[in-house]
């Protein structure tokens, strides 16, 4: 709850409790000074420290790194309206065999450690896994490894940055659509043979379930690879998990009603990379554009999706032009896997666009990030943008013998902390 100083009061008994088996089992007395004072000020002391400085109040004692981690304190930010918008990006860097993940803060350019790495798991597929953003975490589901699909899923708690083993899936998938409807992650298609299955898993129980489907969509399109996944939201709040494959062939899945719908075709290859922001499709194409669609074009009557170009970034346009992770001029050693799974990528922070993409030099590759503000203009229906700001994320160094060539973006997910 909230007092009436706008502090977030935790339950006594509970903080209480736990405070002092903490420091009967961990912490010593001259550790624990600030633990004198009453709970709810203690609580609401804590969520003024910024996510980036959590890290040295870990090494201060094993009780405040479980209070740095503890579910109250994240409730007691959300409630007071603390909260910060923090990108998770996930790179294939060719001198690392692991997949590897990073925690950005694009509000603190000016702090030194605004780019925190994360311990990569071991076992996490290199590339085309689905990933999902849910409670306090990213879940990573499936995924390539070699040649080989694979049905094995992770979950990274955003918390704590640690990994987590769940259940695996009934079928081994890559690049398979996945969405969140409902607090479920329902999973369908990059199957190796034919199937309609969509699999379904409830976080709460930590269990997979197989659906049995009316009207299941044709084999072919449901066995195909999905380029691009969209969760969309109608006016009465209806969702739809919206996957469109390497054919180009689009397919719409209501969990809610457990039926198919076959959604309109969009057979460009050039655009990739989609992300929605406020019920709208953006991507970012070869040649710097950015594109935008209605989500309303996924199933209407005309068959084709509609592309319109989002106005104002012809400065931008120049830049993404001349990175490979958009145009792919270098000469790749994967030409399949680079031409399926693109490395530039589109997120968001708030209703703000973020876009993420590469710069290589000689011995070393950059990441570079631009913030966008978008609005659309009632006259004309246009989509306009304004960079906010644009600037290296960061900088990997190559050894002297390697092309800088082969390195992406694999995923990018937002979340409020």
């Amino acid at each position: 709850m909230i007092s009436v100083y706008g502090r977030y009061k935790p339950k006594q008994s509970t903080m209480k409790r736990n405070y002092r088996k903490k420091q009967k089992n961990y912490c010593p007395q001259q550790d624990c000074k600030l633990y004198v004072l009453p709970d709810d000020i203690v609580m609401n002391c804590l969520t003024f420290v910024s996510r980036l400085d959590h890290g040295s109040l870990y090494l201060v004692s094993k009780l405040h790194r479980s209070l740095m981690l503890s579910p109250e304190l994240y409730q007691a930010r959300s409630l007071t309206g603390r909260t910060e918008r923090c990108i998770y990006l996930c790179l294939s860097i060719p001198s690392d065999p692991f997949a590897r993940w990073f925690a950005f803060y694009p509000k603190a350019l000016d702090h030194p450690s605004r780019l925190l790495p994360i311990r990569p798991h071991l076992y996490q597929p290199p590339e085309a896994s689905s990933v999902v953003a849910h409670g306090w975490g990213i879940y990573v589901i499936g995924g390539m490894i070699g040649r080989k699909r694979s049905s094995r899923v992770f979950f990274l708690d955003c918390r704590s940055h640690t990994w987590t083993n769940l259940p695996s899936m009934g079928f081994a998938r890559a690049s398979a659509a996945a969405g969140v409807v409902d607090g479920k992650i329902y999973v369908f298609g990059g199957c190796e043979k034919p199937n309609w299955v969509v699999e379904v898993f409830d976080p709460k129980t930590q269990t997979w379930d197989a659906l049995s489907l009316n009207q299941p969509p044709p084999p072919d399109d449901m066995n195909s690879l999905m380029h691009e996944i969209a969760v969309i939201e109608e006016k009465d709040k209806t969702k739809k998990i919206f996957g469109l494959n390497e054919k180009g062939n689009g397919l719409l899945y209501i969990p809610s009603q457990g039926i198919w719908k076959t959604g309109n075709s969009d057979t460009n290859e050039l655009r990739k990379g989609w992300h929605v922001i406020d019920n709208v499709i953006y991507s970012c194409v070869t040649g710097g554009w950015i594109l935008w669609c209605e989500t309303s074009d996924l199933e209407s009557a005309a068959g084709e999706m509609k592309w319109r170009q989002v106005m104002g970034l012809d400065d931008l346009r120049g830049t993404l032009c001349a990175s490979k992770l958009v145009n792919y001029g270098l000469d790749l050693p994967s030409q399949h896997l680079d031409g399926t799974f693109p490395g530039h990528k589109l997120s968001n922070s708030g209703p703000n666009m973020l876009v993420f993409w590469d710069c290589p030099a000689i011995g070393e590759w950059e990441v570079w990030c631009a913030e966008i503000s978008l609005q659309r203009r009632k006259e004309t229906g246009e989509i306009w943008a304004t960079v906010e700001w644009s600037e290296v994320v960061t900088t990997i160094k190559f050894p002297y013998y390697r092309r800088p060539c082969h390195s992406k973006i694999l995923y990018s997910l937002s979340f409020n902390l």
